[in-house]
């Protein structure tokens, strides 16, 4: 046997663990041990302009003797980051600063052009970043304008969807200042 696990992990400025979700598994026993292990390790810690700063990225971790593992996506999954050529205040993702992201998607379940992305924000308005009918593969990295919708600090959903069913999730935090931080890691493509 043999394939991987995906997790969304936050790691704290002193290089922790303080949070740990799967993402999704090609079988949950070996997620959860996996799971186990993320949560006791300790990681250098991310850096914007040379300050420590919380963040959240995924962590892939394959077991038995994945085939080419990196090269497709095995699940349905989505985040949104803040593009390095955006103001320092921005890559904080600092209240009032965003007004742009990347979103990074892998569309596993259902073809790419039948999927969309919104951000839900902590008292549930949506913003629509990517339209059902826009995606042309099933790896999608597109950067958009998203103007003042993440202005207010606190926790956004970032959501892959078929229809009106959510077939993957992430999270965005907005935060008042830096010392409460939590930044969506670039991903490499």
């Amino acid at each position: 046997m043999s394939g991987e696990s995906t997790h969304e992990i936050i790691v704290g400025r002193n290089g922790k663990v303080r949070e740990a979700h799967i993402v999704g598994t090609t079988f949950m026993v070996f997620a959860l041990a996996a799971d186990d292990a993320i949560r006791r390790s300790t990681y250098f810690p991310a850096k914007i302009d040379e300050k420590p700063v919380a963040s959240r990225f995924w962590v892939r971790v394959p077991f038995g003797i994945p085939k080419d593992v990196e090269a497709s996506p095995a699940r349905n999954r989505v985040t949104a980051f803040v593009p390095g050529d955006e103001p320092p205040r921005a890559r904080w993702q600092l209240e009032g600063s965003v007004r742009r992201v990347t979103v990074i998607a892998d569309v596993a379940s259902v073809a790419a052009a039948e999927a969309s992305v919104v951000a839900v924000a902590p008292g549930g308005a949506e913003r629509v970043l990517l339209r059902a009918g826009s995606a042309t593969s099933r790896q999608i990295r597109t950067t958009v304008r998203t103007d003042d919708f993440f202005s207010a600090p606190g926790e956004y959903r970032i959501r892959l969807l078929h229809g009106d069913r959510t077939i993957g999730e992430g999270g965005f935090t907005v935060a008042v200042e830096e010392a409460k931080a939590v930044v969506n890691a670039c991903v490499v493509p």
